[in-house]
């Protein structure tokens, strides 16, 4: 078969889909779709609000609980406790399918009775604001973690890191500040894509490194500073006689990143791929076009899925799947289409939500350990197949079979979801582009600091900082209120966070988490995927005097002024 060039119901772009996209659907026997592939991302994305919470009370108990949804939710919202106890049963809401109606019309009025889970932080201690998380201990405004302990304002923080802050991306770390992609490393701040390394700071692209600062692309170094080895007296003297000022990190920063553009980068970021494409890849074949995704085999447009995905597509945020497409942040999918926020196994279902153990399920919501139900509603097992089938005709004649579930109904605005992250818009273009848009109350925080009062130093400090309502910087000008939409106006430093600039002897922060959120996601690669050419033109290189002409697709995008090598010549100038 050829590939197909369609042009994408949403955005109105052509997208192509390939020989083995068209295998794929055949074998779960779905249409080709109609959206291209990051329409398809956006409208997953467009389900997930990870930590934007809400003060609301449960609409079961009456108890004050923190959520996802907004007081106002058009759905009963229960806490965690109640929703997953014996009291209640969303069986109860079930009802028979009219054949004279759509399938996505009869599913949102099925959502919007049943009641919502508030949250999901399960087995946590004194981690009360975090959400998509396990297994943490005194932890804060973390989400998509597990296990760990005193980490705070992170994401995607796992395997027992502890005392960590702003951090994107983080395996078995410990005090580490402002970091983002790194692996068992310690006491490391503004350290970017580093494993195995001590004592880092402004760093990127380093493994097996120690005492280091301002270094790039180094393994194994000691003592070295912006790539130089100067040795253990002069690098201690130097690390010694700075003063970590507000104005010494913010020009330390601007140096690094001017540093860092200097030198050959490889076209990916990742190791152990074989016929592959995207970024921040590792242990996979045959995947295409997918974003932070680990040991995947034969997959495509997927994101953060991380451990044994294999003959998937269009599968965002799951850990073990396989013959899955169109899903959403479930743990372990198992033949699945179009399912999204599950939890344990779910397996031969389609079109659930917010289901925890359920097999053989269809068109069902908040269901927990049930098979053979169709929206909510129980069945034998020759009625479920038999009414199964005919509804999935149904769905083929009304165009719905295959598609995900429809971007209007979804319970977050664009900008209270993870779209806004990876695809920011402003107000108004999200609204031209048919998205709704969540417009915040005005915030009445009272600021009793303001970014002209900041202390410089961490030796500034004052006792009471805890107490003071501080205004983001953010704020301080018309073009920065422009830029970061989600900006609180103002926060608040805890005890914990204080414990940590303590360590490190650095300034509190000058703007509030949501944008320091934003600054830090700015600085990763777009989830997207240009064709360049690598420039490397060393003559002593695999390809002699003549400049690499080897082609790929790299999350560069092309206007990036980054050095981009293939892997070869990378490998050749690293090692």
């Amino acid at each position: 078969m050829n590939s197909e060039i369609k042009t994408c119901q949403n955005c109105k772009k052509d997208f192509t889909i390939e020989p083995d996209d068209f295998s794929f659907y055949e074998k779960i026997k779905v249409p080709p779709p109609t959206f291209c592939p990051e329409c398809r991302y956006i409208r997953r994305l467009l389900d997930r609000n990870e930590y934007n919470l809400y003060k609301r009370k449960c609409d079961a108990t009456g108890k004050s609980i923190i959520s996802i949804y907004r007081p106002e939710a058009l759905f009963p919202v229960y806490e965690q406790e109640y929703w997953k106890s014996d009291e209640f049963d969303a069986l109860q809401y079930g009802r028979d399918f009219d054949f004279s109606r759509s399938f996505f019309e009869q599913y949102e009025e099925l959502r919007r009775v049943t009641p919502h889970l508030a949250m999901v932080n399960s087995n946590s201690v004194n981690s009360e604001y975090t959400n998509q998380s396990q297994n943490n201990k005194d932890c804060y405004m973390l989400v998509t973690s597990g296990s760990n302990e005193k980490c705070m304002y992170g994401s995607w923080c796992q395997r027992n890191c502890y005392m960590l802050s702003d951090c994107y991306l983080a395996n078995k770390c410990e005090f580490c500040y402002e970091c983002m992609n790194i692996t068992k490393c310690s006491r490391c701040a503004w350290v970017y894509d580093c494993s195995d390394c001590v004592n880092l700071f402004f760093s990127k692209d380093c493994k097996g490194c120690t005492d280091c600062f301002g270094c790039v692309g180094l393994r194994s170094k000691q003592y070295y500073y912006f790539n130089e080895n100067i040795g253990k007296e002069e690098y201690e003297r130097r690390v010694k006689n700075i003063i970590w000022s507000r104005d010494f990190i913010k020009e330390t920063l601007e140096k690094f990143e001017k540093f860092y553009t200097r030198l050959p980068v490889k076209f990916y970021h990742g190791f152990q791929v074989k016929d592959s494409t995207g970024d921040y890849i590792e242990n996979s074949e045959n995947m295409r076009y997918s974003f932070n995704c680990r040991n995947n085999k034969d997959t495509a447009y997927i994101q953060d899925a991380w451990e044994q995905i294999v003959d998937c597509m269009d599968c965002t945020e799951i850990i073990i799947s396989e013959l899955s497409y169109e899903v959403q942040g479930v743990e372990i999918p198992h033949r699945c289409i179009a399912v999204r926020s599950c939890f344990n196994t779910i397996t031969d279902s389609c079109y659930c939500d917010m289901c925890f153990g359920v097999r053989e399920c269809f068109g069902c919501f908040g269901l927990k350990h049930n098979e053979f139900c169709i929206l909510n509603k129980q069945y034998s097992k020759e009625e479920y197949f038999k009414l199964k089938e005919k509804i999935i005709e149904h769905m083929r004649e009304t165009k719905e079979w295959g598609e995900y579930f429809p971007s209007e109904v979804s319970p977050f605005a664009y900008n209270e979801s993870m779209a806004q992250d990876y695809f920011p818009l402003s107000r108004e273009e999200a609204l031209k582009k048919g998205y709704k848009w969540y417009d915040r109350p005005q915030r009445e925080y009272g600021a009793t600091m303001f970014t002209k009062d900041l202390p410089e130093t961490f030796s500034d400090i004052k006792e009471n900082i805890g107490d003071e309502v501080i205004q983001c910087s953010s704020q301080n000008s018309p073009e920065g209120k422009k830029k970061y939409v989600l900006c609180a106006t103002a926060f608040k430093i805890t005890p914990l966070e204080l414990t940590l600039y303590k360590i490190f002897n650095i300034p509190i922060p000058d703007k509030c988490f949501p944008c320091r959120r934003q600054d830090r996601f700015a600085k990763r690669n777009q989830r997207k995927l240009w064709r360049r050419t690598c420039v490397c033109d060393k003559k002593n290189h695999f390809h002699g005097v003549n400049k690499c002409e080897v082609k790929f697709e790299t999350a560069y995008a092309t206007e990036n002024p980054a050095i981009i090598y293939c892997e070869k010549c990378y490998q050749q100038e690293i090692y």
